[in-house]
């Protein structure tokens, strides 16, 4: 009989914990940097955008919640090391980054493109020749930003390294252009697309002068704070919406001009 009470007692104690410990498991806590439209949009009644919303249908997907954390890119690269957060967006694949991360997705497909006024600056038809003959003084790009192997080279040539001023954050590219505090930026065409729409009585002088990177951005999944078990149930959640293609409805309510949004083909990578 006491043996039998003994076993009550701590089942009693065991399954909320088991219960707690499920609930915990089940926030993904996703880090989101400061207005970074249409992906992430930060308003007076809270948060909202693209990235937003597919990851939050995701997490439903698998019976979880999103946590939003406020942090600018950098600073959520640390908290991922430091298993403060569980996923970021907008994650270029590298095999660096493997080691930390699971890429699930892609989400977006970005197209960064070298954006100025036409008027003021020199006509480019390379980004080669920017580490050798035009000098733009400034051009704003993200801290700690990859946009591929050959950029990379690219940007630690002096003559285009000595133009790049690195922003904290994406909120403050468009608006130092604007205020000509840089000539020119490094920018997704779904972003300044976006940007013109919200300011269109300044805005349709800057434009899209020349690409600089194209390719797939992600999801990246923490490999310190999530499961094995739990990135493949995320990755089989993924190619379900994508299947029947809730994702792609998601999108249309964000596009804005030139097809610049669009989920590709699942390619994970994990």
């Amino acid at each position: 009989m006491q043996r039998t009470v003994l076993k009550f007692i701590v089942a009693i104690v065991v399954l909320p914990s088991f219960w707690l410990s499920q609930a915990i498991a089940c926030q993904l806590r996703l880090g989101v940097e400061t207005h970074f439209p249409p992906h992430i949009i930060q308003t007076e009644q809270g948060w909202s955008g693209l990235s937003i919303e597919l990851m939050q249908r995701l997490a439903r997907e698998i019976k979880c919640d999103v946590v939003l954390v406020e942090s600018p890119w950098l600073r959520a690269m640390r908290q991922i090391d430091q298993g403060e957060l569980d996923v970021i967006s907008h994650l270029t694949f590298s095999p660096e980054r493997q080691q930390r991360f699971a890429f699930i997705g892609p989400h977006h497909l970005e197209q960064i493109y070298l954006v100025a006024d036409p008027a003021v600056i020199p006509a480019l038809t390379t980004i080669e020749q920017l580490t050798e003959d035009v000098d733009l003084t400034a051009i704003a790009m993200l801290e700690g930003a990859y946009y591929g192997e050959e950029f990379a080279r690219l940007q630690r040539q002096p003559g285009l390294k000595r133009q790049l001023v690195y922003i904290a954050n994406n909120l403050d590219k468009m608006a130092l252009l604007n205020a000509g505090r840089v000539n020119a930026v490094l920018e997704d065409i779904s972003v300044l697309r976006y940007w013109q729409s919200e300011h269109s009585s300044t805005s349709m002088r800057y434009q899209p002068l020349l690409a600089i990177h194209k390719g797939p951005v992600y999801f990246g999944f923490n490999k310190k704070t999530l499961s094995e078990e739990q990135l493949k149930q995320l990755n089989t959640a993924w190619q379900k919406l994508h299947s029947n293609g809730e994702l792609a409805a998601i999108v249309a309510h964000y596009q804005q001009r030139d097809n610049a949004l669009q989920v590709p083909p699942p390619q994970p990578q994990y």
